[in-house]
């Protein structure tokens, strides 16, 4: 059953490879946005430093070449972790509908 109130974005649909800086545990690290919904997103660290724990709250601070502004500063809970992958489940919905995120997404991979 899905669990999820919003449809995910993959990123790769749009040909897109992006990548945040997030903040969590103390310390910014580099992940990449695999998929995205107005309510939260999957990530990938292959950094090599230890995974978050569930439960550990972040803020995605800023897009190193991710360019929608409604992504800067979001705050976020991890809601699962699998291997190099978690899940952020933002505290505050975006601002920007599915049609939206999927509108600036296509206008990004022009």
């Amino acid at each position: 059953m899905e669990r999820r109130r919003h449809a995910r974005i993959f990123l790769k649909a749009y040909g897109l490879n992006q990548s945040c800086r997030v903040h969590m545990d103390g310390v910014d690290r580099v992940a990449q946005i695999i998929d995205i919904s107005p309510g939260g997103s999957r990530m990938l660290l292959a950094d090599g430093a230890p995974m978050p724990a569930q439960g550990v709250r972040g803020t995605l601070v800023r897009g190193e070449n991710f360019q929608l502004t409604y992504l800067r500063d979001v705050a976020y809970t991890v809601a699962w972790v699998n291997g190099s992958e978690f899940g952020a489940s933002f505290d505050v919905d975006l601002n920007a509908s599915v049609s939206g995120l999927q509108a600036d997404l296509a206008d990004l991979a022009g």
